[in-house]
């Protein structure tokens, strides 16, 4: 089963991870099971830590390195290229709804996160934008939720995406 996609957009500084950390708990709390991938533009952050087992394994040549523990597993891969998010989505086999952040695409419905302050909003006008995440009006045409009100927009998620509670009694 391929998991349902939406993408979570907005310039920095606008609350981006608050947003989907409230959507991600009040999905949850819905029994859905819930993915996340993140696209970082720069091509030199590393997560692995130098002078780690794992790191310098890679410093010496592997390609590959799997860190798995009794219940977490992490996987340090070097790309030749930049992998194309789609080709990534077969870690999410069998959820719910995948979250894409950091990703701008016209194919997959999005959430606009923006902030006054900031400036107007990145997509405006887009026909794919799903919904707007704001603290004030943006004029445009997609719902508007205010960040105090993420439950309200966890639920047209649902609806939308056809994700029902799997909670059991």
């Amino acid at each position: 089963m391929k998991p349902a996609l939406l993408a979570i957009a907005g310039r920095k500084g606008t609350g981006k991870s608050e947003v989907l950390e409230a959507l991600i708990a009040h999905l949850k709390e819905k029994g859905l099971r819930i993915g996340v991938m993140k696209h970082l533009a720069r091509e030199d952050f590393e997560i692995d830590q130098p002078g780690k087992d794992t790191y310098r394994y890679r410093m010496q040549g592997a390609e590959t390195v799997m860190l798995l523990g009794r219940k977490k597993r992490a996987i340090f891969s070097d790309l030749p290229l930049e992998s194309h998010w789609e080709e990534n989505l077969r870690y999410f086999e069998g959820f719910d709804l995948v979250f894409l952040e950091g990703y701008f695409l016209k194919t997959i419905p999005t959430v606009e996160v923006c902030k006054k302050e900031l400036g107007s909003p990145l997509l405006s006008g887009m026909e794919y934008i799903f919904a707007v995440c704001s603290d004030a009006s943006t004029g445009m045409p997609a719902p508007h939720f205010p960040i105090d009100q993420l439950k309200k927009l966890a639920a047209l998620i649902q609806s939308k995406f056809c994700l029902a509670d799997t909670v059991r009694a």
